[in-house]
């Protein structure tokens, strides 16, 4: 079990020493993209835009500069897209000597790699703009979304820096059409008071970071500047609508335009806290934000600005969602969980003799690892190599990329594996420009499960695959985009998948393979899932993605067990009911030490077993459980509220909701935490 304590641990890396202008303790700004498995930060400074990677997000190496343009100084706010190949940075510069900030204006680099060194292709804007964020419409295509002053820097009423988005035509190319998606609504959002002599006060809101959960839609921003005690990071929301680009939902601030009500900003010991990213911990599971922030010193007390040295380091907390609520707890300045490390993990970088480890099993063909690739040489045959960790419900990815050959490729990813007479692939047709599910049983081909790529498809660039699989179910992402949901007819009953890589007849590379035990229950694995539910008390049914349950008079009481029980573990669950008048009870229970079937009742008399009354003076409809057993130690989360921390040296096998009303899991999701 890792710790970590903000901020973040930097060390620079021998080269970044013979740049004697930056401070690599300030990082202002940070943008994080993971790439191949490893993580590469992106911030402000003023005479380059400064890169720091990590394989952990705990431990990082400043690198130096990844981007400078002649005769311009003060790059803000970088952030990095990766595309089919190439890494497009997005950062706001002006000319050196050019006193006037507003000067600064977006621009276009790109690299080969995520490190650079990125060149300068082309300016976006000729007026003010800053903090950019690209990222992928509903529809696949791009959306910009970035903050200038030219919308609402007339207003009568609350005139301001806003967030506007724009569709791309591509990476280099604006629509044209901006929407303004985020703009001021209240006092505490005011930058200058009377700016401009006739009473209007000047607003900011800026740093806009997209992501999405489920069917809502969440811009994150900043709101003020971080010399003043308001600034603040908060969140407007949209509800997704089917066929609708992110630039025509309708957004609202959270909780409403006219509440302050700050996701994270200064406490006792973290002032200027904002502007953030949020990547995806190593599981691929957990959401980290990455923000700055800079320590207060009590000796000197605290005044707006904190001085003319820039002090703002890099530090994250963990996103957890409420709901349709985030929550970071934070900004923390004390020993934390860290990031959670996937089951398994291979980077192919530490490997000087060039051989694999000893989880693998080879069956084919000729690998070698080199400079953290994975490279399958030979183009003769099939050619797998077979990972011998697995489970039942599994988050696996792969970074691939085909060697051109003219001849064509077909390779991938293995998802079960009994024999060469039994087995299932995801592969990749760098010919028919596809990717399908490709299953043999008995020897005997099934007819192929396959979709088309996009038409700018590169498959000798670097990309993700994401599959997710829970008993015969199966769904996979492609860069981060949904590509197939498909029923796996080769993994027989009883059997675990057996995940790995493939090639056929081609020769290809792999980096950043993961396995994370990992289950995660809605529509489509719901059926999958019954192995771990048990109804005990009410009407149970499975209405949309949610487990629905009526009391009936009686109550509603259902068990639910860990698929995960030999493992350290967290769940979280996302309840919905009457939830601020009924009673709900939680029990929890190990497993017994003569139980040896898997997913039944642990015996009673030999079984540990906890009960949790869970608060019910707060009148709400909607609350969520987030459980942690990890190092022989238990903590129970309700909302925001610890009910439990206390010593559980006992494998917990399965919990039991008991509630007196009618009872409703939107969410259930339990993870396998690294020991």
């Amino acid at each position: 079990m890792s710790m970590y304590i903000n901020p973040l641990q930097i060390t620079v890396a021998p080269e970044a020493l013979l740049y004697r202008t930056f401070n690599a303790e300030a990082n202002p700004d940070p943008y994080v993209l993971k790439y191949n498995g490893r993580y590469y930060a992106y911030t402000t400074s003023g005479d380059g835009v400064t890169m720091l990677c990590s394989t952990d997000m705990i431990h990082w190496t400043h690198c130096g500069y990844a981007y400078q343009r002649e005769g311009h100084a003060d790059y803000w706010a970088p952030a990095v897209f990766y595309d089919n190949g190439l890494f497009y940075m997005y950062v706001s510069s002006r000319p050196i000597g050019e006193a006037d900030v507003h000067y600064e204006y977006l621009q276009v680099a790109v690299a080969e790699t995520p490190s650079g060194p990125f060149r300068f292709v082309k300016q976006l804007f000729s007026t003010f703009t800053i903090d950019a964020h690209v990222v992928r419409d509903t529809d696949g295509s791009l959306v910009m979304l970035y903050s200038t002053n030219e919308t609402l820097g007339i207003d009568d009423l609350r005139p301001g820096t806003v967030i506007l988005a724009d569709r791309m035509i591509d990476p280099l190319t604006l629509e044209g059409n901006p929407k303004l998606i985020v703009k001021p609504t209240l006092d505490e959002e005011i930058y200058e008071h009377n700016r401009f002599g006739d009473g209007r006060n000047w607003h900011t809101i800026e740093g806009a970071f997209y992501l999405r959960h489920r069917d809502m839609h969440y811009i994150m921003y900043s709101g003020n500047a971080f010399t003043k005690p308001h600034y603040y990071i908060g969140y407007s929301t949209a509800q997704h609508q089917e066929g609708e680009s992110i630039t025509n939902l309708s957004w609202s601030k959270h909780p409403d335009n006219e509440t302050y009500q700050p996701l994270l900003r200064q406490n006792e010991a973290v002032e200027g806290v904002g502007h953030n990213s949020v990547v995806k911990g190593p599981n691929n599971v957990e959401d980290w934000v990455i923000y700055h922030g800079r320590d207060r010193v009590p000796a000197q007390g605290y005044t707006e600005g904190g001085g003319d040295e820039e002090r703002r380091q890099m530090r994250m907390d963990p996103l957890l969602w409420l709901g349709k609520e985030l929550w970071v707890p934070g900004p923390s300045s004390t020993m934390r969980y860290a990031p959670e490390q996937p089951s398994f993990r291979e980077l192919f970088d530490n490997n000087c003799d060039d051989t694999l480890t000893s989880s693998w099993h080879q069956t084919a063909g000729q690998w070698h690892v080199k400079d953290g690739e994975l490279q399958q040489q030979s183009t003769l045959g099939k050619s797998k190599l077979l990972l011998k960790q697995s489970y039942a419900t599994s988050l696996f990815e792969a970074n691939v990329r085909w060697e051109p050959h003219h001849m064509g490729g077909l390779y991938g990813v293995v998802i079960t594996y009994a024999d060469d007479q039994h087995y299932a692939e995801l592969l990749l047709d760098a010919g028919k420009r596809t990717i399908g599910l490709y299953e043999v049983m008995g020897g005997v081909k099934l007819p192929p499960q396959a979709v088309s790529v996009q038409k700018d498809f590169s498959f000798a660039a670097y990309h993700q695959l994401l599959i997710a699989v829970h008993g015969k179910h199966m769904t996979v992402t492609l860069d981060g985009i949904a590509v197939l949901t498909a029923k796996l007819q080769a993994l027989r009953c009883g059997e675990l998948p057996c995940f790995g890589l493939s090639t056929h007849y081609t020769s290809a590379y792999f980096s950043g393979v993961s396995l994370t035990g990992h289950l995660a229950f809605d529509r489509g694995t719901a059926v999958e899932l019954m192995r771990y539910i048990r109804a005990k008390e009410g009407l149970w049914r499975i209405e949309g993605d949610a487990l629905q349950g009526r009391s009936c008079g009686q109550g509603t009481a259902i068990e639910l067990y860990n698929p995960f029980a030999e493992a350290s573990s967290k769940l979280r669950l996302d309840l919905l009911g009457k939830l601020g008048q009924c009673e709900l009870r939680l029990k929890l229970q190990s497993k017994s030490p003569s139980q040896h079937v898997e997913h039944t009742p642990p015996t009673a008399s030999n079984a540990k077993v906890k009960s949790v009354v869970l608060p019910t003076a707060e009148v709400k409809s909607h609350t969520t459980l987030h459980l942690r057993h990890q190092a022989d130690r238990l903590e129970i989360w309700y909302d925001r509220q610890l009910l439990v921390s206390e010593e559980w040296t006992e494998q917990l096998h399965n919990l039991t909701l008991d509630c007196s009303h009618d009872l409703t899991i939107e969410a259930w999701e339990w993870t396998v935490l690294s020991s």
